[in-house]
């Protein structure tokens, strides 16, 4: 069955693609994702909204690229990407002003939690690429459509405009997919440690900090593949 990559252009794509995002991320289950998109009432609540906060964040920055690869036969789509092409950074500001999780409830432990992981990981990318790059927001695929190949065509969008435009390429993953982007060039750099102490921590609170929160911060140069052991700019 032939698969079409193109890049999204029309706010009703998004409707095709949540659901996907929502099945990719429970199969196997992402730790992480309830933090990112989480389910209060309902699954089909939990990606409307998390599909009206993705539509926004597309209209309101001019970085921001989603992909979308169609199975042409059914005219399904069958995985997506959105990719910020960072030509322009600014430069970190003094002033650090906490993360906020507006789409948790208010006063959870969840949404205070979601803030120290986001947070942390926004800080964490945010202090090492301090030049023009491009980074994977998030990559999915429909599980019953994996190993074709479509997970390849979405990260080669990204890899393919950062060589055209000579840039660096990150990603923020989760140990499940360190392989496939090991396969594609980048090498897993370092491991994003984030301090989740409070004091007199809830039972959910702990619950949280048992799971398996790993993110390795994921790295390539541009035109080329990364190479073990060499030197990283931000380390110069």
């Amino acid at each position: 069955m032939p698969f079409q990559l193109s890049e999204v252009t029309s706010v009703s794509d998004f409707d095709l693609i949540m659901p996907v995002l929502f099945r990719s991320f429970h199969q196997p289950y992402n730790t992480l994702s309830k933090f990112f998109n989480p389910i209060h009432t309902t699954p089909e609540a939990a990606i409307e909204a998390s599909k009206e906060r993705q539509i926004s964040l597309w209209k309101s920055n001019p970085a921001c690229h989603w992909l979308k690869v169609t199975e042409t036969d059914s005219a399904q789509i069958v995985g997506a990407a959105s990719w910020f092409v960072n030509v322009a950074v600014k430069p970190p500001s003094a002033e650090k002003k906490p993360f906020q999780a507006k789409w948790h409830i208010e006063g959870s432990d969840e949404k205070a939690f979601a803030e120290k992981l986001i947070g942390g990981l926004i800080e964490f990318g945010a202090a090492r690429m301090t030049r023009p790059h491009l980074e994977l927001g998030q990559l999915v695929v429909d599980p019953d459509h994996r190993l074709q190949g479509i997970g390849g065509m979405l990260l080669q969008w990204g890899v393919a405009k950062a060589d055209e435009l000579e840039l660096e390429t990150v990603v923020k993953s989760v140990p499940f997919a360190v392989p496939m982007y090991k396969r594609r060039g980048f090498g897993a750099v370092e491991q994003i440690d984030i301090d989740f102490s409070v004091p007199e921590p809830s039972e959910k609170w702990k619950d949280y900090q048992s799971e398996d929160l790993r993110v390795f911060f994921m790295w390539k140069p541009s035109g080329r593949d990364y190479q073990e052991g060499e030197p990283l700019p931000w380390k110069n």
